[in-house]
């Protein structure tokens, strides 16, 4: 694994902040990130290549942070120009809004104080605890308009989210996170995202991890397997070779191209769906934001 890097934070003005998702299974079609880069360091990240169009090396992602320090107001003159339809975007779609510089530098409850100004659909994802800070202002965005906020969590196993996620909060500060969300009257999906072949998405994890996530107070799970794009492969074979020498073979048989093999995925899908389905945590419907009559 790679050596641990001193952060460097960089300061930036932006012309704008949205950027359109076109991606036909999504709920949002927009998005939008605080920061660049991200300190969680996952070693199955796939958005590292991001760096590559700012002229910066992929191996600083984790460890180049740029700050957006006109965030809010970049947003606030996309929100305000008339052709803007107030529709559903996504916080954030390449960088964890909450990631520790979050808790120096407050670019993105900056930024949610816009969303609740324009009354602006918001869909925000993270796996920091931090998020508990703004309940103050995403109460008040649930309660006047609509907000669904979406926690990352692939796994129970401490050990393996320790070696995954080098960076990241523990696992029992993010099902606190939930509960916390759900306390407050917030709608709260959960991304059991990735599943890791042979590693985590044995049918009693999975189970585990869904009835656990259940209890949490979340409304929905989304599952999906570990999937290769740009450097993440080579990242992953080589976390495989501490972790277990002997799944790299089974790896390199799954993964032909970047994505899982499609039989073995839709066995993995099933078992989940099964759990997803027992658990009632299949409210899909808190991820749209038409169902509270706000377009989308």
């Amino acid at each position: 694994m790679e050596k641990t890097k001193k952060v460097i934070y960089e300061h930036t003005q932006v012309k704008k902040m949205l950027h359109y998702v076109n991606v036909w299974f999504l709920p949002f079609r927009w998005g939008a990130n605080t920061y660049r880069g991200c300190e969680h360091n996952c070693v199955y990240c796939n958005a590292r290549y991001t760096h590559e169009y700012l002229g910066l090396q992929t191996g600083e992602f984790a460890h180049k942070i740029i700050v957006k320090d006109n965030a809010a107001e970049a947003l606030d003159r996309e929100f305000s120009r008339e052709k803007w339809r107030k529709m559903t975007v996504n916080l954030a779609t390449v960088t964890d809004p909450y990631q520790p510089a979050e808790s120096k530098f407050k670019i993105t409850r900056e930024v949610l104080k816009v969303f609740l100004k324009h009354n602006n659909p918001l869909m925000l994802t993270t796996k920091s605890a931090l998020v508990l800070r703004d309940l103050d202002i995403l109460t008040e965005i649930a309660q006047t308009g609509f907000l669904n906020v979406v926690i990352t969590l692939p796994t129970l196993n401490e050990d393996l989210r320790k070696r995954i996620e080098t960076k990241a909060p523990s696992t029992e500060k993010r099902l606190d996170v939930i509960k916390g969300l759900h306390e407050a009257g917030i709608a709260v999906g959960v991304a059991a995202i990735p599943l890791l072949p042979y590693i985590s998405d044995h049918e009693k994890d999975i189970e585990e991890l869904i009835k656990t996530i259940a209890e949490s107070g979340a409304d929905y799970v989304i599952v999906d397997m570990l999937n290769f794009r740009e450097e993440a492969r080579g990242r992953f074979m080589e976390f495989l070779k501490s972790y277990d020498p002997n799944l790299i073979q089974k790896y390199e048989e799954l993964y032909q191209t970047k994505y899982c093999d499609k039989n073995y995925v839709k066995g993995i899908r099933k078992k989940a769906n099964k759990f997803i389905k027992k658990y009632n945590v299949d409210k899909y419907d808190k991820m749209y934001s038409f169902r509270k009559g706000v377009s989308q």
